[in-house]
């Protein structure tokens, strides 16, 4: 299993924050691991449209909203450490101050884990950004959990997406602890023109996963009118976990997604662990 996990904590403490809080601890006490709690908080931007100098009503107001979110971001840093603290885990915690757009700190120290957790919040365009730093710049497998999860973290039914691509094959290697351990593993092959060679190497796959110790089956879906996207979201019902690479490049600092990363990613209901 993963020994040092990396939980990324966006600074909120509603309901949603806390559920994810304890849901990623659920991750870390079920693989009996060291857990680094990370509360990014992003700064508050500063508007553009406005001449300096600022009136001093609208310093003040950026003050207090800056103070507002420190306040927000130190509440859940506290409660990470209660959580662990009653979880019985080795842990730490740490509260980091990004600039929007730029989280090559937090990525970096992703770098120092062996797995990466973070939430899915579908409401918010910065957060997003920063997983996707995290998925394609860390080097590490990320465990993207989605909103909503009403039960524990267990991967007894794993789906993995295959495609005999690098991102796939990387993601296998990066699962292998979890594929050990489930009760029920598919290999997923969506056919289609680009995936002509996927099922001729799925049996191989398969037969790879029961010499590492995980029991595997393979399945074969034709895309007919779906993306790949839709057909793997389609396969993935009913699932505890998701498995697949993430495909994508990068250029300064924007993102171009695989279509089946882009689809997963904005509409993520299945605990999903990406590696690219």
């Amino acid at each position: 299993m993963y020994k040092d996990i990396l939980l990324i904590l966006p600074s909120r403490t509603d309901e949603a924050g806390r559920e994810f809080l304890v849901r990623g601890i659920e991750v870390a006490r079920l693989m009996e691991a060291h857990v680094s709690g990370l509360v990014v908080e992003r700064s508050v931007p500063l508007p553009v449209s406005i001449r300096r100098p600022y009136t001093t009503g609208m310093e003040e107001e950026l003050m207090r909203r800056q103070q507002e979110s420190h306040g927000t971001a130190n509440a859940e840093l506290a409660a990470f450490e209660a959580e662990a603290k009653r979880a019985g885990l080795p842990h730490e915690g740490r509260l980091m101050t990004v600039s929007e757009g730029n989280y090559d700190a937090v990525v970096e120290r992703a770098r120092l884990r062996s797995l990466v957790v973070a939430p899915f919040i579908d409401d918010d365009e910065g957060h997003a950004d920063l997983v996707q730093a995290l998925i394609f710049g860390a080097g590490r497998p990320a465990l993207v959990l989605p909103a909503g999860g009403e039960k524990a973290f267990r991967p007894q039914k794993v789906v993995v997406a295959w495609d005999n691509e690098r991102a796939a094959t990387r993601a296998v290697g990066d699962a292998m602890p979890l594929l050990r351990h489930a009760k029920e593993v598919r290999i997923v092959t969506v056919l289609s023109d680009k995936q002509a060679t996927a099922g001729a190497t799925g049996p191989e796959l398969v037969a790879h996963l029961a010499r590492c110790g995980a029991h595997a089956t393979l399945c074969e879906v034709e895309r007919g009118r779906r993306s790949v996207g839709e057909a793997l979201a389609e396969e993935a019902e009913g699932a505890d976990l998701l498995v697949m690479g993430a495909f994508g490049h990068s250029r300064i600092r924007d993102f171009f997604l695989g279509g089946a990363t882009r689809h997963m990613l904005a509409g993520l209901n299945v605990p999903t662990l990406l590696s690219h």
